[in-house]
């Protein structure tokens, strides 16, 4: 049966004493090479855990704190369950996003997993800072926040997005999972795929964030993790299973976000957006009423119809016949090249 090894305390923690031992014992020439970033903190421990942290820079408390002016809830621009994302801005003007956690094994999870990993469509991690209370990480400033604030709450007179810019962040979140199950070995389950986790650069191109992060292993089944309502794989329910096609069933459900603009779940009523969607999903000729409204029907009906049979496909309650997400890509890539999809 499958196990997932996640990625946790578990290994950051030893890492973390071993740090806390040799503090006091660091002399000013080993404390200089830390801070340029060279962390020997982690020597030795780093081949059992496979970071790479040349390219992560170690950050001092004191220069985050005046990055977001003490870490003012003005500055806050993002919170989740493990914390606080606030906009910084660093000695040399560059922005930054400055997550900071709640708890200290929040902090490992992400690092050991951002640190391996580059993609354009996965958020990246600039640095850290563990020292005293504070778990932080930096990332890459993503300006224009995450996806549910452009589906799910618009302020009167902003834009909504077109068919196009859907089929795009779609395309761009199927790239991302693509790499992460395809392109490390062993693969790697984002395991908390949905749209407050998705940020939207400049250009709306998306960067996944909000790791929970699994990597596969064969040998184990029973998997408790927090994983957000409304995208959760009703196979993992039964038989406490992540795998890669839950990412997938996450996805559809994105997808299905994207295409008909409603949340995923809807607490005042107490429905998610599947359980709406199921039965119009079973006859083509309703697939226009599960069309975002604000679109005005600015889409081709192809391309409409396409993308809904994937999303059909994707939230298969067998998860065997869900696609893989190199399949996802194929068929996104194809809507968007495809002639129908320039035509209104």
């Amino acid at each position: 049966m499958p196990r997932f090894r996640f990625f946790s305390c578990l290994g950051f923690s030893k890492v973390q004493r071993s740090h806390s031992e040799r503090r006091d014992d660091r002399d000013e020439a080993e404390q200089a090479e830390f801070q340029n970033g060279k962390a020997d903190r982690y020597e030795g421990e780093q081949a059992e855990f496979q970071y790479d942290l040349n390219n992560v820079r170690v950050f001092e408390s004191k220069e985050l704190i005046v990055s977001t002016d003490n870490f003012n809830p003005g500055r806050v621009f993002g919170e989740g369950s493990s914390g606080r994302v606030y906009k910084g801005i660093l000695k040399d003007g560059q922005e930054v996003a400055v997550k900071r956690f709640d708890r200290q094994e929040n902090l490992g999870k992400e690092v050991q997993i951002l640190s391996c990993l580059e993609h354009p469509n996965l958020v990246k991690m600039i640095g850290y800072c563990d020292e005293g209370k504070d778990h932080i990480i930096v990332y890459e400033f993503v300006p224009l926040r995450s996806l549910n604030l452009h589906l799910h709450d618009l302020k009167p007179g902003e834009k909504h997005l077109d068919w196009k810019t859907r089929m795009k962040i779609a395309e761009g979140v199927a790239k991302a999972l693509k790499y992460l199950h395809d392109q490390n070995d062993p693969p790697i389950i984002h395991s908390d795929l949905k749209g407050s986790g998705i940020l939207l650069d400049e250009n709306y191109n998306p960067k996944l964030s909000e790791f929970i992060c699994a990597e596969y292993d064969a040998t184990w089944d029973n998997t408790m993790i927090n994983l957000t309502c409304g995208y959760l794989d009703p196979e993992y329910t039964m038989t406490g299973r992540i795998t890669n096609k839950s990412d997938v069933y996450s996805f559809g459900v994105v997808l299905l976000e994207l295409i008909c603009g409603k949340k995923a779940f809807d607490p005042t009523i107490r429905r998610s957006i599947v359980s709406w969607a199921r039965p119009l999903l079973e006859d083509s000729k309703k697939f226009a009423e599960i069309a975002d409204p604000l679109m005005k029907g600015q889409y081709p009906h192809r391309a409409l119809v396409q993308a809904l049979d994937l999303v059909k496909l994707c939230l298969q309650e067998d998860a065997n016949e869900r696609p893989l997400a190199a399949e996802v890509v194929i068929t996104l890539t194809n809507i968007r090249k495809s002639i129908w999809y320039n035509r209104s």
